[in-house]
């Protein structure tokens, strides 16, 4: 620091008036007296005394009071000059400078690493600009308490970038203890340090900050460099009449209409690339159904073979990402933007997925779907392609031409079932990949992850563990139940779930587990058979249900449904029957106005029967929901071998 002089100083500093001040109260006594004493010999040198005159009265010799006038004329981070400030004793006026021109490069060395992450970011700019990009796209922020939110994820992804730069073991951060992480939380810290209040309010989650619209000029988002860099996810209820096919109880058919269909997809930014979706024929989609998204989102997916409606086809260049693009198997992102939906926040639904394979979640503003523009548009284009254009549409509303010029004249024959339904949105969804994309220069989302992958060989993303690849039901909540059974009486352990019981020859035999806790998952559109572990994480395998919820493929939606029915004894079953039949049959018998306000649980359970008559094997949790991918994993195979000790 170099040192100042009265006519050095500014004019505008002559008038100490406007300097900021101190409270002298606030510190101890020792240090009170030398803070005055400081000030006392400040005041008398920029009023025009004689530097002999100010020695003999303060103490403060004149080497020392050039500097201390240094400090004061220097900025503060609240833009001022420090002012007095400057004169507390041992106040920092500034950050730590490094002045070894050298980093530590001694492996195990204590001390000696002062300010190296400084010099570091100030090094290698692109460092510092990963760092701001972080903190720019919520990644890094501060919780409520202002802890730092982020940081390990953070970490390993700088340390990454560091060997980008040949930077080696032998190189700082890597031959410290902990590779820098907490010299590296604290310059985040200054980085933060430098934003406004209102990007430092909305990264610690508050909604109503007055937020300044940017110039037309400028982006109003930060702009995605590369693919699964930030996805996001949405919900959006299809415009469109469905119907399924019943046959009544003297044997014939007869078309009843659904309510109504939600579509869930996920949507990536960069690219504009359909990376997964889940049709939900429910009033309303769950939680369930949005993890089911998740998962389908994750797993390879490939082209269809068959149709069941003739003369519907692929186009040429239409395809899927996981497809076309190999390295993107199992491919995970960085980012999740969502909504404020009730089932996407519902027992924090994609916070505990994304904690699972490793992402950050952004639930954005209430009721601004503006946040989300990619996705808004993307349903508008479903709607104009797909939707609006079969027969039964609703339109946008009562008053859309569409509505009327699409009406079948009361034939439900004419509707789209809802397995047609699930071929168009396929063969939609791979065209639209396929397709130009105004957004990305003329060029199609399939074309733009191909020259990603191929520049960078496909080490721009991460990809699932090998533990969730095998078994993806892991990606669901997870469900606490207790062992039950009893020894004396012979009944063999087992666990209650939804209705059920729920046992193998491997909990059978384990009586030492009575009364302790077990984790459980499940696939909510099998609940035949679940996995189970226990609480130290151990895995006990897979648990099938007793009768009769063993025999057909059931979602938990239906066998809630059923259960209800039960306990208003409008329904009726035993342990040799199957309850997806009684219902059914139990549906069949009632009016067509009932019949209208239930159909989405019947439509259930007229696949769940199709789906038992073709196959007559053991139960499997389907790893994808695709009609020719055949990729499963037998959880009766997970289970053989686990014993318990």
């Amino acid at each position: 620091m170099t040192c100042l002089t009265r006519r050095g100083l500014a004019p505008a500093l002559h008038d100490l008036s406007c300097w900021p001040t101190v409270d002298p109260s606030a510190l101890s006594e020792p240090r009170r007296a030398l803070f005055l004493r400081r000030e006392q010999a400040i005041r008398q040198y920029v009023g025009g005394q004689s530097l002999a005159l100010i020695e003999s009265t303060t103490g403060v010799r004149r080497a020392q009071l050039y500097q201390l006038l240094a400090r004061c004329a220097m900025s503060h981070a609240d833009g001022r000059i420090q002012g007095f400030r400057a004169l507390v004793p041992y106040a920092r006026t500034r950050d730590y400078m490094r002045t070894s021109p050298t980093l530590p490069s001694t492996p195990g060395k204590r001390g000696g690493a002062s300010g190296a992450m400084t010099q570091l970011l100030e090094r290698h700019e692109a460092l510092e600009a990963f760092l701001q990009r972080q903190i720019q796209l919520g990644k890094l922020h501060l919780g409520t308490r202002a802890e730092l939110r982020g940081l390990r994820a953070t970490h390993r992804e700088f340390l990454s970038h560091c060997r980008e730069l040949n930077l080696s073991g032998t190189h700082y951060p890597f031959n410290q203890k902990l590779l820098g992480i907490r010299s590296l939380a604290a310059a985040i810290r200054r980085l933060m340090a430098n934003r406004t209040f209102a990007q430092a309010a909305r990264a610690a989650g508050a909604q109503h900050v007055q937020r300044l619209r940017p110039p037309p000029d400028q982006a109003s988002r930060p702009v995605v460099s590369r693919p699964f860099e930030v996805v996001v996810f949405d919900g959006h209820k299809l415009d469109i009449r469905l119907r399924i096919r019943v046959t009544d109880p003297i044997g014939l058919d007869k078309d009843i209409e659904l309510e109504r269909a939600w579509l869930l997809v996920v949507l990536d930014v960069c690219t504009r690339a359909v990376l997964g979706w889940h049709l939900a024929l429910a009033a309303e989609y769950n939680r369930h159904d949005v993890i089911k998204a998740v998962q389908n989102a994750l797993q390879p997916r490939r082209k269809r073979t068959t149709f069941l409606i003739a003369g519907l086809r692929y186009e040429t260049r239409a395809g899927f990402i996981s497809d076309a693009v190999r390295q993107t198997e199992y491919a995970t992102w960085d980012w999740l933007r969502y909504d404020n939906a009730r089932c996407h926040l519902a027992g924090q639904t994609l916070a505990t997925v994304c904690d699972m394979i490793g992402s950050h979640i952004d639930a954005g503003p209430y009721a601004e779907p503006n946040e989300r523009p990619y996705i808004e548009r993307f349903f508008g284009t479903v709607g104009s392609t797909l939707s609006h254009r079969l027969p039964g549409t609703t339109g946008t509303s009562a008053q859309d031409v569409r509505r009327t010029l699409s009406d079948p004249d009361g034939k439900l024959s004419l509707l789209v079932t809802g397995e047609e339904l699930a071929e168009l949105l396929e063969v939609n969804f791979a065209n639209y990949n396929g397709s130009p994309h105004d957004g990305l220069g003329g060029r199609s989302p399939i074309e733009m992850m191909q020259y990603f992958a191929q520049k960078s060989d496909g080490v721009l993303w991460r990809t699932l563990t090998e533990r969730y690849r095998q078994n993806l039901m892991l990606l669901q909540p997870v469900h606490q139940a207790t062992v039950r059974g009893n020894i004396r009486r012979g009944v063999r352990p087992y666990i209650n779930l939804y209705g059920a019981r729920y046992s193998s020859s491997v909990l059978g035999e384990a009586s030492r587990q009575l009364g302790k806790p077990l984790r459980i998952y499940f696939d909510p559109e099998d609940m035949r058979v679940v996995m189970a572990f226990l609480e130290s994480g151990e895995e006990v395998g897979p648990l099938r249900a007793a009768r009769p919820w063993d025999q057909t493929p059931h979602s938990l939606r239906l066998r809630q449904e059923i259960l209800r029915l039960k306990r208003l004894k409008e329904i009726d079953y035993g342990e040799l029957s199957d309850p997806v039949e009684a219902y059914l049959k139990y549906q069949r018998r009632k009016s067509r106005t009932k019949q209208r306000r239930l159909s989405h649980r019947v439509a259930e359970a007229e696949r769940a029967l199709d789906q038992r008559d073709k196959h007559h094997e053991v139960a499997t949790v389907p790893t994808s929901t695709q009609a020719d991918n055949t990729s499963t994993v037998s959880l009766l195979e997970l289970g053989k071998g686990q014993i318990f000790r």
